[in-house]
């Protein structure tokens, strides 16, 4: 008898049991290996000990103040205990930023174990909110986003390190004045509430009233009411502890860098406060039209701007995957397709046929048409779009031939890697282990190009070779886990009906250095716009002259 799917096989004495699927099938995050690159390979490079989720300073003296609470309580001195007392404290710290007036329980970057205190709150019976733990994740909040942080800031003395002249078995605050003061800061803000006097180490529901009174002083939003905190967190994140290793050094050296260049890029653009499409383009429009300032600011822009290079490639590539998926699909039969249906599917469908409109102008093409003679078109035509409103059309379009002009558009906009600033090619030179850097893209293309290839097989190449080569590779290391959007079996190609088309790209922390440098005192929404402050102002000044 068959069995579907959600039926169970019956237990027969003395037979195994299967209790688990031998694949499971997923649609992966990153089907061509690209957005590693970025989050793996150049983040930490250019935004050391800032995550993607560690958006909000306050965390960064609430975690050091539970730390120090749960020493100087002698709870459980395990990581296992301390998880508990976190989780429990983050619930409660959620609670009171939805119960915020100035509705911080709405906002995008809002509080760890936001998904439990909404509903805790807007489902209330009563006048107390019962206890429970922020998320189900080990060490919480504090574990999934400010704990690495924390560490790489100096502030975390991690289990299992050596403290005076013992191994910790617990997390502990660092023994420096910094940690110390910082711990010391929030504590300080919330010591006259009632919330810490009363009910902070209680089991009993915890009075609205009382996670209201916590609010007013420990929301996040409330940070500038705290000059001494916020100065604390200023020191934290970018004055280098006394005494440390060189590599410390170059790590806050960068992270001041990096938020200086955000702060420059924002004061020129507010919109980038808010978005990333408008982050992109301003960094490269920075890099693209200013070749002069300070050693420091020619680097740190060149290595931003390498990296939304490397992002605009990745779109290219992206948008000529999409397309060649939903064809192959479309066209294959049931065993899939074979290496001459493949070749005809690139040169044909995949292809398509012109013109092609980019803004006001009709590129003509085939694939018999010397790839470099599409590409001087398609540089010309492009010469008044930005490399963001190129990748905007590109996406629009959903067609292979746009993605690919986005990539020869690209590298024509490239400098020339013998005079271009070292941290650009040091950026550059990030790849993953299936797909090339943006140097060895562009390597890769001229070495192609040498050889008078037509389009049509430009376009094979460039599909053969980053995106069914590197899709393969990828989700062959990913099995279990099934990914494959499509691979060769018994010399046919594939295809699988797993995902979405297009994938976006990786998160490059704008957010993160968003909120955290307004937190800090360095920004300020000024009617519906962004102004920096004088802190801001100096910030930059100190760190580009």
């Amino acid at each position: 008898m068959a069995l579907t799917l959600a039926e169970e096989p019956p237990r027969l004495s003395g037979q195994p049991f299967w209790i688990s699927r031998s694949l499971n099938v997923k649609a992966g995050r990153d089907p061509l290996g690209l957005q590693t690159i970025t989050l793996d390979r150049i983040m930490p490079i250019l935004l050391p000990g800032i995550l993607v989720l560690s958006r909000r300073a306050r965390y960064l003296t609430f975690f050091p103040f539970l730390l120090k609470e749960y020493e100087r309580l002698r709870l459980d001195p395990t990581n296992e205990g301390l998880s508990e007392f976190v989780k429990q404290r983050e619930f409660e710290y959620a609670l009171a930023v939805q119960l915020c007036p100035n509705g911080c329980g709405g906002i995008p970057a809002g509080a760890v174990g936001k998904d439990r205190a909404a509903p805790a709150i807007n489902q209330l019976v009563g006048d107390a909110v019962p206890r429970q733990e922020s998320v189900k994740s080990f060490l919480g909040g504090y574990g999934l986003y400010y704990r690495s942080p924390l560490i790489d800031l100096g502030l975390v003395v991690p289990k299992g390190t050596i403290v005076g002249e013992q191994v910790t078995p617990v997390d502990v605050l660092a023994r420096d004045e910094r940690a110390q003061a910082l711990a010391g800061a929030f504590g300080e803000a919330i010591a006259d509430t009632a919330y810490m006097r009363e009910h902070m180490l209680g089991t009993d529901p915890v009075p609205v009233s009382a996670l209201r009174e916590f609010a007013e002083r420990a929301c996040l939003c409330r940070l500038g009411a705290f000059p001494d905190e916020q100065r604390l967190l200023r020191e934290a994140l970018f004055e280098t502890p006394a005494g440390q290793a060189e590599v410390v050094e170059r790590d806050f050296d960068q992270r001041r860098r990096s938020f200086a260049l955000f702060l420059r890029e924002l004061e020129g653009a507010p919109e980038v406060r808010g978005s990333n499409a408008a982050f992109r383009h301003a960094i490269w429009e920075d890099f693209a039209g200013e070749p002069t300032g300070t050693e420091a600011l020619m680097q740190t822009r060149a290595q931003w701007g390498s990296l939304v290079a490397k992002e605009y490639l990745q779109e290219a590539i992206s948008c000529v995957f999409a397309p060649f998926w939903r064809l192959g699909l479309g066209t294959q039969d049931a065993e899939g397709l074979t290496a001459d249906e493949l070749d005809a599917l690139i040169v044909g469908p995949l292809l398509g046929q012109g013109p092609l409109t980019i803004g006001e102008t009709h590129v003509s093409y085939d694939g018999q048409l010397p790839t470099s003679t599409v590409s001087a078109a398609v540089e010309e035509a492009s010469a008044a779009l930005s490399l963001e409103g190129l990748r905007a059309w590109a996406i629009a379009e959903e067609t292979a031939i746009a993605g690919l002009a986005l990539a020869l558009a690209l590298v024509a906009r490239l400098p020339d890697r013998e005079t271009a600033p070292s941290e650009w090619v040091r950026i550059g030179l990030q790849h993953s282990d299936r797909q090339p850097a943006l140097l060895g893209f562009v390597y890769l293309l001229e070495q192609h190009l040498d050889e008078q290839p037509t389009l049509a097989e430009t376009l094979r190449w460039f599909t053969r070779r980053l995106v069914i080569a590197a899709h393969e590779q990828i989700a062959y290391s990913k099995l279990p886990d099934f990914t494959f959007r499509f691979r060769w079996e018994a010399g046919r190609l594939r295809f699988y009906p797993i995902g979405e088309g297009r994938f976006e790209l990786a998160d490059m922390r704008r957010a993160s250095m968003s909120t955290l440098s307004e937190d800090i005192g360095l920004w300020k929404d000024d009617a519906d716009s962004a102004a920096l402050t004088e802190q801001g102002r100096q910030f930059v000044a100190r760190m580009f002259g």
